[in-house]
């Protein structure tokens, strides 16, 4: 079965894929004698053996292939995992709520402990996971722009799920089109994203779509949208690369870190702040 595995990577690569995301990448050994229990399905440290040969694989290619996993592992278990895989998703992180005194140690002990020559990698929605404007920001557009600050200015590399860059909340799925069993079901962030203000380029999609006020084609025109937001910060990403993350002090409720030469602040709190002489909104962000 290794070989197979092996046949298929650089059958791929071959063709230019630039890597894979490794769908459970925690679980990929199971115990020979086949026990009951989750340790003896999940997280076994045998799984590195395999991903320090695909990463031989991956190697053999210019640029070389790249290897992300969905590691759904405790934080404490992922450094091992970041030895072997170019990119370890952090569901601590994702699992958190909206509030410095949960992300900031998170993101402070990734930055201590990453392997070195590893990029971090912060997202807040994924097709498991209820959108970050949902879950995160309970529909606050607001909310949803801070969250996305976060994402898009600390240092490494960010996922943004479909939707997340216009605030679009989960879908609204009635009982008789639910087709994910699990308790609670994730189809409502799985609905589709509209495109269009009415959303008609969805014409029998596998999921409904129930609102597209949160549209790709209204924001588009709106200088000041969500849309127009995350675009701004993805050209700062770009001008300011993998400059280093520094942790400042900060009032409570407000997330203040230096990137490089540049000084980010984000007002996670319902009620003003301010920093370094600069009033902030409740919600509000700033780049200095």
């Amino acid at each position: 079965m290794r070989a197979e595995f092996e046949r298929i990577l650089r059958f791929w690569f071959d063709r230019g894929v630039a890597g894979f995301r490794i769908d459970v990448a925690h679980a990929l050994i199971k115990d020979r004698e086949l026990r009951d229990g989750e340790r003896y399905m999940r997280d076994r440290p045998e799984v590195l053996e395999i991903y320090a040969r695909w990463q031989e694989i991956a190697a053999e290619y210019e640029p070389k292939r790249t290897l992300m996993g969905e590691t759904y592992v405790p934080l404490q278990h992922l450094w091992r995992y970041a030895s072997e895989l170019d990119l370890v998703q952090n569901f601590d992180f994702v699992r958190s709520r909206l509030d410095p005194t949960q992300l900031r140690p998170i993101v402070e002990q990734v930055e201590a402990k990453l392997p070195a020559g590893r990029s971090p990698l912060w997202f807040g929605s994924n097709h498991d996971h209820s959108r970050l404007a949902t879950r995160w920001a309970g529909g606050d557009e607001r909310k949803a722009r801070a969250a996305l600050f976060l994402l898009l200015t600390l240092r490494g590399t960010a996922i943004l799920y479909q939707g997340d860059e216009l605030a679009l909340a989960d879908g609204a799925v009635p009982p008789d089109r639910i087709t994910d069993l699990a308790d609670p079901s994730r189809d409502p962030e799985r609905t589709p994203m509209p495109w269009s203000e009415n959303g008609s380029e969805w014409r029998d999609p596998w999921l409904p779509l129930t609102d597209s006020s949160r549209n790709v084609e209204t924001q588009r025109r709106d200088p000041a949208s969500t849309l127009a937001f995350v675009r701004s910060l993805i050209a700062w990403r770009r001008e300011t690369g993998d400059a280093p993350y520094t942790t400042l002090p900060s009032e409570p409720g407000v997330w203040a870190y230096s990137r490089g030469d540049a000084t980010c602040v984000v007002n996670l709190g319902d009620r003003p702040a301010t920093h370094a002489g600069h009033t902030l909104a409740a919600w509000e962000t700033l780049i200095l």
